[in-house]
């Protein structure tokens, strides 16, 4: 009896270790594996992976994915939460699938993924270039302050002339404030397209910072062609000053403004002063206030104003303006200064604090008693003016009609009559007296006028033959000298 009680104690130990062996077999029996379609690729187009877990108690979507964040983009396509394979028969299957996107050319690993102690094994793969370029990621500074402005650009060279790069809208950059850049296109000499779009960003805390931007993709004719997931950059953010309040602006500012009425301003009436505040921002509203600075005195009096805030992108930068219109009356006539405006920024080229202090142009301001003066005063003034141009425009047109007939009588008639009327209209025409002798007339004249060397020879000989009793032929000679002297005259040019 005992050795049968024995007996049968060892069969149910035996039976019993077999079964605390078969139940650490089940547990050694859980994997991950994982799948790729294929061993080499064209930068821009993914890899479809897909990784099983076999008898995993853990869902799959625990599994850590971190580690391919170096080398890849990753998307996942599906899960598949309980299903069955027959490689697999008795066991419960869950499928990840996955699409990695390489962010650079080369030798590539898939590391092997885990969760608990289960780990699937590693994977190489060979990344080529493709037709385009590999994309060229440019960046404005490596060490911007926080709050300041980064630029970044991407680039690539294609042989479409109907190739774009686009940025999902909306996609958020982990840690700054990011707005995309516009589209741009350049044609190279050699034929072949610059593709160039980025972001404006600005980090929002200082230290070292991973920067992972969005996917750009690559589209012809409208139709994505390629995704490209750029590779992941370390930025180290400096912190800004510990004496810099939260509200002051990170980079250059500038201010301009107008009083939008340049003429003479009436006491009382409305009017408005334009003032625009701009800087390279990704958001308007990181432009300093102005409005707590204007107030009203003695002599000027502000209404509510009205604001707008713009961030415009352009293809190369992000920039913001503020604008406001502020309507005010003037008080008193006289002179008007509108208030200063000061303005404080940070300036990361120089890491100092700045301060702007803008001055707008002096306004003239006039009452209405002093507005109807001053018109009148004008008007006295310009008929005056008038007036007088007037006049010496009378005065040309006599001494022109007087000289014009000096020289046709000169013309027509070469006698002594005709000769002395002629003298005596020339006189007329310069306004000296009427009854002017030969002499005085030569006088006057060689004053005036440049004259020739025998010119006081031949005013003897005129004087001689005007009053002479008899006419002699000498007087169609003197004549037609006193013709030519009349009608090519010039003034003396006078030397100081």
């Amino acid at each position: 009896m005992v050795k049968i009680s024995i007996k049968y104690l060892s069969i149910l130990l035996i039976i019993l270790i077999n079964n605390t062996c078969l139940a650490d077999k089940n547990i050694d029996n859980t994997q991950l594996i994982l799948f790729i379609d294929k061993s080499e690729s064209i930068l821009g187009r993914p890899i479809r992976a897909e990784l099983y877990a076999i008898s995993l108690k853990n869902k799959i979507t625990d599994v850590k994915l971190n580690a391919l964040n170096n080398d890849f983009g990753v998307l996942v396509d599906y899960v598949i939460n309980d299903t069955s394979d027959k490689r697999w028969p008795g066991k419960s299957i869950q499928i990840l699938k996955l699409k990695l996107y390489p962010r650079q050319v080369g030798n590539l690993t898939i590391p092997g993924l885990s969760i608990n102690s289960v780990q699937s094994q590693k994977k190489t793969i060979y990344v080529k270039q493709g037709k385009n370029s590999v994309p060229k990621v440019s960046f404005s500074t490596i060490s911007p302050y926080e709050r300041q402005q980064l630029i970044i650009h991407v680039a690539v060279i294609s042989t479409d002339s109907s190739a774009r790069l686009s940025i999902k809208d909306g996609a958020d950059i982990d840690g700054f404030e990011s707005t995309p850049l516009n589209f741009k296109r350049i044609k190279n000499t050699d034929g072949t397209y610059l593709l160039q779009i980025g972001w404006g960003l600005s980090a929002i805390k200082s230290g070292i910072l991973k920067l992972e931007p969005p996917p750009v993709t690559y589209s012809v004719s409208g139709v994505s062609r390629k995704q490209f997931y750029l590779p992941i950059k370390t930025l180290d953010v400096k912190a800004l000053p510990s004496y810099l309040p939260p509200t002051i602006p990170v980079g250059k500012v500038t201010i301009k403004s107008e009083s939008v009425n340049t003429n003479i301003l009436q006491t009382n009436s409305l009017s408005y002063w334009n003032i625009s505040i701009n800087g390279a921002f990704n958001n308007a509203y990181n432009l300093p206030p102005v409005l707590r600075q204007i107030k009203s005195n003695k002599k000027i009096k502000f209404l509510p104003g009205n604001s707008e805030r713009h961030t415009k992108s352009s293809d190369s930068t992000l920039f913001s303006s503020a604008n406001y219109s502020i309507p005010f009356k003037a008080l008193q006539s006289g002179v008007v200064t509108l208030p200063k405006i000061e303005i404080q920024y940070f300036d990361p080229d120089d890491a100092m604090l700045k301060i702007i202090t803008h001055r707008s142009e002096d306004i003239f301001v006039l009452s209405v008693i002093w507005r109807g003066f001053l018109s009148l005063a004008i008007f006295f003034i310009l008929f005056y003016i008038g007036r007088k141009i007037y006049q010496v425009w009378q005065r040309h047109i006599y001494s022109h009609n007087k000289r014009a007939q000096a020289i046709e009588k000169l013309h027509d008639n070469m006698g002594i009559k005709e000769t002395r009327e002629s003298i005596i209209l020339i006189a007329e025409s310069e306004y000296w007296p009427a009854n002017i002798t030969i002499s005085q007339w030569a006088n006057l004249w060689q004053n005036k006028y440049q004259v020739s060397n025998n010119f006081e020879e031949f005013v003897s000989l005129l004087s001689a033959d005007l009053y002479s009793l008899n006419s002699d032929t000498k007087t169609t000679e003197l004549s037609k000298q006193l013709f030519n002297i009349i009608k090519n005259r010039k003034k003396v040019k006078y030397k100081f």
